[in-house]
């Protein structure tokens, strides 16, 4: 009986173990049927050492040609490429050009641009892939390179008040010979920005427990990257960043060019930029003595945030401050409609305090931002990213600055009458739709002041224009070669999808066909849109300020079914007199429908060409065939 129990036992365990081993080689066969190609791929990443700092980077795939890129910063330019080959996650090893790489061996790159042949090799020694890599190297530019614990939160955005600080963080930045010029942890990292924190090129905000200056700007605990997604050209906010450091005395943000890698993967080109905030050197201001605004959108304001409304509906958010009473809000708020009234009054008097515009706020400095808003066309001026501050409360005056935030500018614009250089578009209010409730209040209302008018005709004929004349002759083209080859390479990145994120794209402009991964640059017709957009700008303030030449104002209203309302289509001119009016716009005609203007006081027709001889309003009239 023992016996017979004991076979039976046996026969038990046999029957299991067959069993088990049966799931093993189901779950081996399994295996061997996955394509484990991503998972390889994601745990695949490139060794380096560079000036003491281990530098880690992993492959990025093309979908479109299924090809994958190491992208490489500008300190690799030149020189052999020696990496160690890691494996995190993987059991898996690679072959390149035929060659095995266990983990921890090293493969060197000394060719430029060489398409390399790679197969992964799986746990069970199967070929899963084979495909191509190409190295591609940067030019110029340091290059930042962040760890973050939670990626997938940190990108994963879909409403703005989901973003979420990254409290655990690093970063190490290489100049572009290679040198190690930080290693820090880092405070916070986290995404920034209202649309473009929409875009999968997120812009970012991160910063350091104690201050550090990089890239030869002055140190701070707080540091911003601008993914400048919508910008074709890159150079947008770069460009009126230098203008206005050169143009206004006061502080100004400043900011550097330099390519991203976040967790090893390539981000691509950002600008690295002071943040607008009180502290030193920044804006230097007592904050127990001091208020900090910004006016903003009605949609974008958050919850519990502290803001105040003027009577005709500018919003002012208050800024800097955890909490603010309501006696400061009552100051704020009473300040605020002081300025109004004065603003608005015909002698520039405030009915509320009996003060002239200039006792209520500092005519030298929003002059300032007043040109800053016209020579660049920024389709927000007025009602966004428009920084004020007051330096003492007993004593409220109230100073404008610094300037922010122009990747919507020199005609990469979302409303029509920004678009023409030719036009001085700050100085008119109804800058949205009617009844939209963010319109260009303040800084129109301000260029009807003549005190007012005097220091921005003074301030560009004496500063400005020079500056100007500068940034076209000469700092245009040098930042367009410096960017030149991280621009085609960030291009690559992003592909067609980033020309999906501008607001204007240059006239005709299309993606070859051919070309490889530089198909997707263009930036020499980019840059083009921002030089012509400049020099058009300075041509028409020469010929107002400089040569003073008599203008008639011609405000042409486009309002029809076929244009996006969302957007104010209304477009003025400044027209010199007794010359024709050039450049209106001419729609197809659509469904049988005639497209024309007509003078809305006379209803005469007018056509481009038409000489003017005074300030007139013309509609865009859409007219059925056969109709009388």
């Amino acid at each position: 009986m023992h016996h017979k129990k004991g076979t039976g036992n046996r026969i038990h365990v046999f029957v299991i173990v067959s069993a088990c081993l049966m799931l093993v080689l189901l779950l081996a066969g399994s295996y061997l049927q996955t394509d484990h190609e991503k998972e390889f791929i994601d745990g695949l990443f490139f060794e380096c050492t560079l000036d003491g700092q281990k530098i880690q980077i992993g492959l990025w795939q093309d979908e479109e040609d299924e090809m994958y890129y190491l992208f490489l910063p500008s300190c690799f330019a030149g020189r052999d490429k020696e990496f160690t080959l890691a494996y995190k996650g993987s059991k898996g090893r690679m072959k390149i050009d035929g060659i095995s790489y266990k983990a921890g061996e090293v493969f060197t790159e000394a060719g430029e641009e060489e398409v390399h042949q790679i197969e992964l090799i799986g746990l069970f020694g199967n070929t899963f892939m084979d495909k191509s890599f190409r190295v591609l190297v940067s030019e110029n530019l340091p290059v930042m390179m962040f760890t973050v614990e939670d990626e997938e939160d940190l990108l994963d955005m879909n409403e703005f008040e989901n973003k979420k600080y990254i409290e655990t963080g690093a970063m190490m930045m290489l100049d572009a010979e290679g040198k190690s010029v930080c290693s820090e942890k880092l405070d916070k990292f986290r995404v920034r920005g209202n649309l473009t924190a929409t875009l999968d090129k997120k812009p970012f905000t991160f910063s350091f427990e104690q201050p550090i200056g990089l890239c030869g700007m002055d140190p701070a605990v707080k540091w911003n990257l601008l993914a400048n997604a919508t910008d074709g050209s890159y150079i947008r906010n770069k460009v009126v960043l230098d203008l206005a450091n050169k143009s206004i005395d006061s502080y100004e943000p400043d900011g550097e060019f330099v390519e991203v890698y976040l967790n090893g993967q390539y981000m691509g080109l950002y600008l690295l930029t002071e943040a607008v905030e009180i502290g030193e050197n920044r804006i230097e201001i007592e904050p127990e003595s001091s208020w900090f605004l910004e006016m903003e959108l009605d949609f974008r304001l958050e919850k519990d945030e502290p803001y105040v409304v003027s009577e005709r509906g500018q919003i002012f958010v208050i800024k800097d401050t955890e909490e603010v009473s309501e006696d400061e809000k009552e100051q704020i708020q009473n300040m605020v409609d002081d300025v109004e009234s004065a603003l608005f009054a015909e002698n520039g008097v405030s009915s509320i305090s009996g003060k002239k515009l200039s006792e209520l706020l500092d005519i030298e400095s929003w002059a300032e931002l007043w040109l800053i808003q016209e020579i660049s066309g920024n389709h927000d001026t007025g009602i966004a990213s428009t920084f004020a501050y007051v330096m003492d409360k007993g004593k409220p005056l109230l100073y404008a600055g610094p300037v922010w935030d122009f990747d919507g500018t020199m005609g990469n614009v979302n409303t029509a009458m920004f678009g023409n250089p030719a036009a001085l578009t700050t100085s008119i209010e109804e800058s949205r739709p009617r009844g939209n409730a963010n319109q260009n209040r303040w800084l129109a209302a301000m260029y009807q002041n003549d005190e007012f008018k005097m220091a921005v005709e003074n301030k560009y004929t004496s500063l400005f224009r020079e500056n100007l004349e500068e940034m076209l002759n000469v700092e245009i083209d040098v930042l367009a070669e410096k960017i030149s080859r991280p621009a085609t390479l960030d291009a690559f990145r992003w592909h067609d999808e980033r020309l999906g994120w501008m607001f204007v794209l240059p006239e005709d402009y299309s993606i070859p066909d051919e070309g490889g991964y530089r198909r997707f640059a263009g930036l020499e017709r980019q840059i083009d849109m921002v030089r012509n957009f400049l020099a058009e700008k300075k041509d028409f303030l020469d010929k107002l300020w400089v040569e003073h030449a008599d203008f008639c104002i011609v405000e042409v209203k486009n309002e029809s079914v076929i244009l996006n309302q969302d957007y104010n289509q209304t477009v003025y001119f400044w027209v010199e007199r007794g010359t024709p009016i050039l450049g209106l716009s001419q729609f197809e005609s659509i469904s049988g429908e005639n497209f024309y203007y007509v003078d809305a006081d006379t209803k005469e027709i007018i056509t481009d060409g038409t000489v003017v001889w005074e300030d007139r309003v013309l509609e865009g009239i859409w007219e059925q065939e056969g109709e009388p």
